[in-house]
């Protein structure tokens, strides 16, 4: 009876041993991200620059340094989005002190050129890595309407037109977060817009807008 307990004894510790070095080989489980399982969100926050392009350069030649851009994604996990986006743009350029011919009345004056819009448009982009990477580089696609305001000034005169114009805006860029799965990022963008508005010098408004700003993820 001794021998047996004795060898019940001395056969505990090494089948513990035995359990543990299983546990220690068990394959691992390991959970996939939220962001690559679920819808997910995206909004991001830019300041830009626009530099005009096409027969806007007629109206106005200037870089504009006014300009802001909002956008909030839906992050779906096959690595696209569906998006909405607005911002506001505003350019402006003065012309030296001139005589201006009207109708039945001559003008002395410095005349003022402006050009605001506000675009709302709906996205739809492609991105190169998984929803939870580091780097997310994208292409992306926007069309909508744009509330486009043109008015010249000569002194307290002034030409006006104002109305809603179809637009398309296809843009790339990528995000950077500080790690993956980081919610705070930076999103930098280059994006060719044109708005279907004619008038005056103005056969559609075309400009090539740079922004770079925030972007958060969450779930």
């Amino acid at each position: 009876m001794k021998k047996i307990c004795l060898m019940l004894l001395l056969a505990v510790p090494v089948t513990l041993a035995l359990a543990q070095d299983d546990y220690i080989g068990a394959p691992r489980v390991s959970f996939e991200t939220p962001f690559n399982r679920y819808v997910t969100f995206n909004i991001s926050a830019h300041y830009g620059v626009a530099i005009p392009m096409g027969t806007q350069t007629d109206y106005i030649n200037r870089i504009s340094p006014t300009n802001a851009v909002m956008q909030l994604e839906w992050m779906f996990p096959q690595r696209f989005s569906l998006g909405l986006k607005s911002g506001y743009q505003y350019t402006q350029q003065r012309l030296g002190r001139q005589v201006y011919q009207f109708d039945t009345e001559t003008v002395s004056a410095v005349q003022t050129r402006t050009l605001t819009m506000i675009p709302a448009l709906a996205t739809a982009a492609f991105y190169f890595t998984d929803n939870a990477a580091a780097f997310r580089p994208y292409v992306q696609i926007g069309g909508g309407v744009a509330r486009v305001n043109y008015t010249t000034f000569w002194g307290t005169l002034a030409d006006q037109q104002a109305n809603f114009r179809g637009a398309i805006a296809p843009a790339v860029g990528f995000k950077l977060f500080g790690r993956r799965e980081g919610g705070l990022g930076l999103d930098v963008q280059a994006q060719y817009q044109q708005v279907f508005f004619k008038y005056n010098e103005i056969n559609n408004s075309q400009n090539l807008l740079l922004s770079a700003g925030l972007t958060y993820r969450w779930y």
